[in-house]
């Protein structure tokens, strides 16, 4: 699946599709759309950090050659999902802490769901064991009409811009020293199994859900029914399903792709 690396690939494919529709851009145009796209100011911006991952690359540290630990952040409320970009917006002291050490692991942190939203602190026991690698892409100040309508933040509170990558299995949570740590392992999703007509089924039936229950969808890209990875369709529908936070959790959790979309399509159809 394509990321933000893959941002002058992206923009060729953007110019080519628009093409099609009698639409023509020019090559700096199609970068620029693509930058902001994926939550960069600018091209400058974004090209800076594909730059920057050029040159970490060799030494990344990888889960597939066993348990890598990384920063984590026990998350409230919501359940992240692969290939997501959504601020987040902290203000824990431990999470604070481990969004700085995150820029030492190449701006890579885990994403783990706590199970009771009223948890402060978090221990070992009380986060979900699957959860996703994300990426910081960008940190700000948050703005004053935010702190108006949460003014139950405690503290000074830090905008978070991620990016979802992949699941992971998070073998120990630690709560452990000034910020939250992840040991996790990879999880391999096998070949993407061919299911067009579930696909569809999906699609049809969200299409429904979703102008029942007034569900924004402009910004699905590509339309659920041209995809052919059932477990993408999956993920994209499930977070804009109203289910409880351990429903969804359970969906992330479900690793075949296949069994993950029959899952969703059930909600659907209820």
């Amino acid at each position: 699946m394509r990321d933000f690396r893959d941002a002058k690939a992206m923009a060729q494919s953007l110019r080519e599709a628009l093409a099609t529709k009698s639409v023509t851009i020019s090559h700096s145009e199609s970068l620029e759309l693509i930058a902001k796209a994926l939550g960069t100011a600018d091209w400058n911006t974004l090209s800076a950090s594909i730059t920057q991952e050029a040159g970490e690359t060799s030494a990344r540290p990888s889960a597939k050659d066993g348990p890598l630990t990384l920063p984590a952040f026990p998350i409230r409320d919501m359940v992240p999902f692969p290939a997501m970009q959504f601020p987040l917006f902290i203000g824990r002291q431990k999470t604070v802490r481990a969004l700085t050490d995150a820029f030492a692991c190449r701006r890579e942190l885990v994403l783990a769901a706590q199970k009771a939203r009223d948890l402060d602190e978090p221990g070992p026991d009380d986060v979900y064991d699957v959860g996703v690698v994300a990426r910081v892409i960008d940190v700000g100040p948050v703005s004053s009409d935010w702190l108006a309508r949460h003014p139950e933040a405690k503290g000074d509170v830090t905008k978070v811009l991620l990016q979802t990558e992949r699941r992971v299995k998070v073998r120990r949570f630690s709560a452990e020293g000034d910020g939250y740590q992840a040991e996790i392992e990879e999880i391999d999703e096998g070949t993407i199994p061919n299911a067009p007509d579930l696909i569809q089924k999906a699609a049809t039936r969200f299409g429904d859900y979703s102008a029942a229950h007034d569900v924004p969808v402009a910004d699905i890209s590509p339309p659920l029914g041209q995809l052919h990875d059932p477990g993408r369709v999956a993920d994209v529908i499930a977070v804009r399903i109203h289910v409880p936070i351990s429903e969804r959790q359970a969906i992330l959790a479900t690793l075949d792709p296949v069994a993950r979309l029959q899952r969703v399509v059930v909600h659907l159809e209820a």
